[in-house]
């Protein structure tokens, strides 16, 4: 299940707005949503969250807002058996039914109707889509003890937050356990070895100098993991950089997504700068067939993907919401982040605003050829004190200086 398209005509100050999720005629696996403060993008994951909530709630119909929704081949056939998207979705919502619980419905939808449809879609469909969001702030609480038999059941909407983080640790316990089980022949060690690994593995292409190494051996079942340097620490002490990286990823890879929509809100927070480069790489090693949307600032993130990707979140000068996509966007793939913050986030310069003016108007002097004048001496004089004598901007000026006074030398000559 992908989002080919999403109309807003009014969410949060959001108004008539369509994005389109496709290009040449293929739905896109990652969207990029990235613009200034205030210009709407976490608004718009919010609102995606909101629209799936509405089919679930029986607000649908009064929802102005809308999602056209791709769907893979075994879901269009129970769909199309189901013929209703909102009961299609409610089925989803309520997937671990019993037929004696009490649960809302809706005016327009009967209790057997209901069940005889779920199990339709129970019989036909093998890979259960989700929905998964990902907010900015997420309460990183401290983890006292895990169980080694979590059981997860199936949920259509998934939030990350407080409570399912803290199922993390029950989560790897409970893993390497079922994989005891389940390789009886191997040695303990060896199978804990194996679960380790693929977690690590999620995160080997950022080069991490921590692993997750080992539980503890204290009876409280708690994640312990190992720096470059041997030294060995838990979970609750990996910093805060560290915890939003395999936290939230692990938060992702426990929900165990195949053919779902990934909402990450700012997954650059608390990130190196090196991280950031590289952490949508990460998230899209985790599950199959996801379709991966993402809210950001970070230049290092837009550097990182392809302008296809990108929606581009501008405000007029009247202040309403503008879109801009692939054509209207400079390549941002493999720039440097000076060359993105100013092509695609629209920054004047990568300078102090103090420094970009002065230089501004120091180069204004030259152009007009009164670099002998006391105004430009007292500017430059500041710029020099404050960035050296080796920065390139004014290395570049005494060159234009230069070559000015040698025209202007010829001239007197000529004359």
């Amino acid at each position: 299940m992908k989002i080919e398209k999403i109309y807003i005509s009014n969410y949060k100050n959001l108004k008539n707005l369509e994005m389109n999720f496709k290009k040449d005629n293929k739905i896109l696996d990652l969207v990029v949503l990235t613009g200034s403060n205030g210009s709407g993008k976490t608004r718009i994951l919010e609102c995606i969250l909101n629209c799936f909530e509405n089919y679930i709630n029986s607000n649908y119909k009064e929802d102005k807002n809308r999602l056209d929704i791709y769907f893979q081949e075994n879901e269009k056939k129970c769909f199309n058996e189901i013929l209703d998207l909102e009961m299609f979705f409610k089925i989803l919502n309520r997937y671990n039914w019993n037929k004696e619980e009490s649960f809302v419905l809706g005016d327009n939808y009967k209790k057997d109707d209901f069940f005889e449809k779920g199990k339709i879609l129970k019989e036909k469909l093998e890979v259960l889509p989700k929905i998964i969001y990902v907010p900015t702030e997420i309460n990183f609480q401290k983890m006292d003890t895990a169980s080694t038999t979590l059981v997860q059941k199936y949920r259509f909407i998934n939030i990350v937050d407080t409570n399912l983080i803290k199922d993390i640790p029950s989560f790897i316990a409970t893993k390497i356990i079922t994989a005891i089980f389940q390789n009886k022949n191997e040695k303990v060690g060896d199978v804990q070895k194996k679960v380790f690994d693929e977690i690590n593995e999620i995160f080997e292409i950022l080069e991490i100098n921590v692993k997750v190494e080992d539980i503890s051996q204290d009876g409280r079942n708690i994640p312990i993991f190992k720096n470059s340097a041997g030294e060995k620490f838990d979970i609750n002490e990996l910093s805060s950089g560290e915890k939003q990286l395999f936290l939230r990823t692990l938060a992702i890879k426990m929900l165990n997504p195949e053919n779902s929509i990934i909402l990450i809100d700012e997954p650059e927070l608390s990130l190196h700068p090196k991280w950031q480069q590289q952490i949508v790489d990460v998230y899209k090693k985790i599950g199959k067939n996801n379709q991966i949307i993402i809210a950001t600032h970070s230049p290092h993130i837009l550097g990182s993907v392809k302008k296809e990707n990108i929606i581009l979140l501008d405000r007029s000068d009247d202040g309403k919401i503008m879109i801009k996509t692939d054509e209207d966007l400079y390549d941002s793939y493999g720039q440097p982040t000076d060359r993105v913050l100013k092509d695609i986030m629209g920054l004047e310069s990568t300078r102090n605003p103090k420094i970009f003016k002065l230089l501004e108007e120091a180069g204004e002097l030259i152009d007009k050829n009164e670099y002998e004048s006391e105004e430009f001496k007292n500017k430059y004089n500041e710029l020099r004190e404050m960035l050296g004598s080796k920065d390139e901007d004014l290395l570049l000026m005494d060159m234009d200086i230069q070559i000015r006074k040698k025209r202007g030398s010829k001239n007197v000559e000529n004359k």
